[in-house]
């Protein structure tokens, strides 16, 4: 027998299969008309990268490590996703870790590449976007395994559709192979692709490390943007009779870049459809579709009904058989109650609403801790701030809060306490107690 320790798993491969995963995050994206990173612009209550590391972060049988390439504002880029990963809102697991590289000049995509390859581990390297929140598990999945069953030096994800596309036409010599790719700033007239619609770059590559290392030198600066476009290692390769293959999608959606407010509108409509659709497989009764909004990261129980102009922001969690709406507006650091009701034009915000309560119309309920089998009337408002500071309004369990009531915070109603309609509620109420009026005064003790 033989006397040697086995290595841990980790080490026993030599990740001649193992990925190290850049994702491209330098960018200013100058067509965003904004100064804050383009990476950083808001889909659905997450910045866009957030949904491109949550995908590559799933995928642990190839990624071994995780590098962020950042530039542009690069300490805020990096500051956004460790927010998210110490929250651990991208994954349970952290691992692998994420490390920030800075690529200390803009100088584009291939220089973004080679100062993060000081820093790779792995054979292999996954290059992908971190404006492309479209991009799924499945399918970086499907990318990289064929990449490993052909061996390629290089592949490419590709995808046919129009040629309004900043990372370029995919060209292939007689016998079907790609020998290059064309950037839309280097279309000239003799190019004999049709310009309509044809094989389109995604910006996701795959590539054996020492093919990179090799060749991204040999990258010559782009001379109207100054830059070195990594596009160009794909023709480099070819000419060295290396392997460059392709994987191509029927269609963009998946690998679309976002790169101005409209093509982030775009992607909220295909990211909002996917969060209904997998709250509808988890039981969610969602009316309509095309009137309701929901933030990625919003937890609804089963057989909740959800109306139509409803919008839940991220961070709300709804409990089983719920009702909203319609026009009912859940705004963040909510949380709600199974069997509650909360109906035509009502904002809760920041609040905590327990089991069975009905608030059923109008009404704002802002930093409020409302307990068990409470009935708020029509037109109820927590008045909640006092020009400085944000205060907290307490209704105890089997309150009755009449029309019209509003709540000056800080304030408490205690259990079974009751307010008449139009009462303005400047001090406690006690519990089975009635109060009405402005202010609102003692009317009477409840019997029983």
């Amino acid at each position: 027998m033989s006397s040697k320790k086995k290595l841990p798993l980790a080490k026993r491969s030599p990740s001649l299969t193992g990925f190290t995963a850049v994702v491209l995050a330098a960018g200013k994206g100058e067509r965003m008309k904004s100064p804050r990173p383009k990476v950083l612009h808001d889909l659905l209550g997450k910045p866009l990268i957030y949904y491109v590391l949550r995908e590559v972060l799933s995928l642990k049988k190839y990624i071994e490590q995780v590098i962020v390439i950042v530039g542009y504002k690069g300490e805020i880029v990096a500051g956004e996703v460790k927010k998210y990963l110490s929250a651990n809102e991208l994954g349970r697991s952290l691992k692998p870790k994420i490390r920030f590289v800075y690529q200390p000049r803009m100088l584009g995509t291939a220089n973004a590449v080679e100062v993060s390859l000081k820093a790779a581990k792995c054979a292999n390297i996954l290059v992908t976007c971190g404006d492309v929140p479209l991009i799924t598990r499945d399918l970086l999945q499907e990318f990289m395994a064929l990449y490993l069953q052909k061996k390629s030096d290089c592949q490419v994800l590709t995808a046919v559709g129009s040629t309004d596309n900043a990372l370029g036409v995919v060209l292939r010599d007689k016998k079907g192979k790609i020998k290059s790719i064309r950037e839309r700033i280097n279309f000239s007239p003799d190019l004999t692709t049709p310009l309509a619609s044809c094989e389109i770059n995604s910006g996701t590559y795959c590539f054996k490390k020492e093919a990179l290392r090799g060749n991204l030198p040999r990258i010559k600066k782009q001379h109207k943007k100054k830059e070195y476009f990594l596009t160009d290692i794909v023709e480099i390769l070819y000419q060295q009779g290396r392997l460059v293959d392709t994987h191509t999608l029927n269609t963009v959606e998946e690998v679309s870049g976002i790169n101005t407010q409209f093509d982030l509108s775009e992607a909220r409509k295909v990211m909002q459809k996917r969060i209904l659709h997998r709250l509808a497989g988890e039981g969610v009764k969602i009316i309509d579709f095309q009137t309701t909004l929901i933030e990625e990261g919003v937890k609804i129980g089963q057989n909740s009904i959800i109306y139509p102009f409803t919008f839940i922001e991220k961070g709300a969690i709804i409990g089983h058989h719920c009702s909203l709406g319609p026009f009912t507006h859940i705004r963040g650091k909510t949380s709600i109650g199974n069997y509650t009701q909360i109906g035509n034009f009502v904002e809760v915000n920041r609040s905590i609403i327990g089991r069975n309560v009905k608030i059923k119309h109008f009404g704002y309920l802002g930093d409020a801790v409302i307990e068990d089998n409470v009935n708020i009337g029509a037109g109820t408002v927590t008045a909640n701030f006092d020009g400085k500071t944000k205060h907290k309004t307490c209704i105890k369990k089997g309150a009755f809060i009449g029309s019209d009531t509003v709540l000056v915070a800080p304030v408490k109603v205690d259990e079974d306490g009751v307010t008449g309609a139009g009462s303005v509620v400047t001090r406690d109420v006690k519990a089975k107690t009635v109060v009405v009026g402005i202010p609102a005064r003692v009317l009477r003790k409840k019997k029983g």
